[in-house]
């Protein structure tokens, strides 16, 4: 069982408190309600709260991170209705877009919340104790903060705990602006935070170290091709974490917030608001509760299935003798359902999740969000950018990853020179991470998100909807932006106005 059981039990009951009495971040706080500042009256009382703030997580993915990831990229689609982020025909009232959007925010309150009252605890066991508080809590701010901006742009930056609807009504700040503070959190969640936990209460190994705060601070960097931080940050972090052996360990369970891992989700416990129910969300329809929601792009299909099911195929980007592929898909052998012409067995599903030693829709298995291996291609990648060596470190840190996947290593011959090298980075990038969220957010930060769905969009006759495009104010790039939920500007009258193209 899992060392670090807090976000699953203490959370959930923090979590049923404020859900209860509020529908909105923006409501402001009802009559009879005992104020949430006089909960943070004892060191044990503010864990409490502490643990609320990462209670978010467990909802965001489990499917709706990954609707708005992995169908909005080109690594997966759906044949189902929920078509809108596979199409890019989301609109400000996607159910999806709202739970996302809420969520987020749900967590940044929590942590204003334990940060405006941090002085209010004066029993304390150490200071240590005190400034891992404040640390997580300015992690996960930021962390959350990194989500919304790039999925929205703009957004309202409330870093005060909120008291009334004033101190929610925020219009929204800048994209500079709210990268401002993200990286103001983190570097300050770096010097709050603790290498390392030892067990006990609040103290349990999970929580964001400040090895996790360099890690979250790197893949900012890249987000915003600052190549240079991005290389110290990953220099500092090389070593510090391994690659394990058998690439499926880092999703069954077996090796949870093992040092493959930075952070992770954290699931756990035996009820639905406590674990994830992505297994049976991926599983094929003939198993139990199977739905399928999500399926691998895949060119034999021809554009078949009513989604965005081929052009720059998945399937196809694997590479003979790759160890990661039978982990990441699998075709179970079945009758393919797409295009019942095909034999059995040429229908793939996602089965990175598949759980079989749960209950069904009941996985316990936590969910990765910064993995050590992310940080060695992210150190790869900016070396390349700030200027290609034929055979020179970049080279080993792409080789490490591939070797660990059974693959043989590029040299010079093979990718000599810069386009060749990003290219084969962008392809490791692809194929490691597929399903963890990720793809849509490289696609979109490389600024080629619109021309790579185009290419799925062929086979359909449909169009890339530009319009929904910004040029990003630090990176230049083309960048798409998701709407602002409909619902945000009857609760925020300052809000302003929806992103473009909506």
């Amino acid at each position: 069982m899992k060392s670090y059981k807090y976000i699953t039990n203490f959370a959930l009951a923090i979590s049923i408190f404020l859900n209860s009495n509020c529908t909105s971040i923006l409501e402001p706080i009802p009559e009879g309600i005992v104020p949430m500042a006089e909960l943070y009256t004892s060191e044990s009382n503010i864990i409490t709260a502490v643990n609320g703030i990462y209670n978010p997580l467990l909802g965001l993915y489990q499917q709706n991170m990954l609707r708005l990831t992995e169908l909005a990229g080109d690594d997966g689609w759906t044949w189902r209705f929920e078509t809108q982020p596979d199409l890019f025909e989301v609109d400000p009232t996607s159910g999806p877009v709202q739970q996302v959007w809420t969520s987020h925010y749900f967590g940044i309150t929590r942590a204003n919340g334990v940060l405006d009252n941090l002085s209010q605890v004066q029993d304390f066991s150490s200071e240590e104790m005190r400034r891992s508080i404040e640390g997580q809590a300015k992690f996960m701010r930021a962390f959350y903060y990194f989500n919304l901006v790039r999925f929205f742009g703009a957004v309202p930056l409330i870093v005060e705990e909120i008291v009334d609807r004033n101190d929610a009504e925020k219009p929204r700040s800048g994209i500079i602006e709210v990268y401002a503070q993200i990286k103001v959190d983190i570097n300050d969640a770096i010097q709050l935070l603790p290498p390392s936990y030892s067990g006990g209460v609040g103290r349990e190994v999970g929580r964001p170290t400040s090895n996790a705060a360099k890690a979250l601070l790197s893949i900012v960097h890249l987000e915003l091709e600052e190549w240079s931080e991005a290389v110290t940050l990953s220099q500092d972090l090389h070593g510090a974490g391994v690659l394990l052996a058998n690439y499926s360990n880092n999703f069954n369970g077996s090796q949870e917030n093992s040092s493959a891992s930075f952070f992770e989700v954290q699931y756990g416990g035996v009820i639905a608001q406590t674990t994830t129910n992505k297994s049976i969300a991926f599983a094929p329809a003939d198993f139990e509760n199977g739905s399928a929601f999500i399926l691998p792009t895949d060119d034999g299909l021809e554009g078949e299935g009513g989604g965005l099911s081929s052009g720059n195929g998945l399937i196809q980007a694997f590479e003979d003798g790759d160890l990661r592929k039978n982990v990441i898909v699998d075709t179970y052998g079945l009758s393919n359902f797409i295009d019942p012409s095909k034999p059995d067995g040429s229908l793939y599903y996602v089965n990175k999740y598949f759980n079989t030693s749960d209950p069904r829709g009941l996985s316990t298995w936590n969910f990765p969000l910064i993995r050590y291996v992310e940080i060695l291609l992210n150190f790869a990648e900016a070396l390349n950018e700030l200027g290609f060596q034929a055979d020179g470190e970049a080279f080993g840190l792409l080789n490490e990853v591939r070797e660990n996947a059974g693959l043989m290593p590029l040299t010079s011959r093979d990718l000599s020179n810069q386009d060749e090298f990003r290219e084969a980075v962008r392809r490791e990038r692809r194929i490691e991470l597929a399903f963890e969220a990720k793809r849509y957010f490289d696609l979109n930060r490389w600024g080629i998100l619109a021309d790579v769905i185009q290419v799925q969009m062929d086979y359909t006759n449909l169009n890339f909807p530009r319009q929904r495009l910004i040029s990003h104010p630090i990176t230049g790039k083309d960048y798409h932006l998701y709407p602002l939920p409909a619902i945000e500007f009857v609760n925020n009258v300052q809000l302003g106005e929806q992103n473009p193209g909506y």
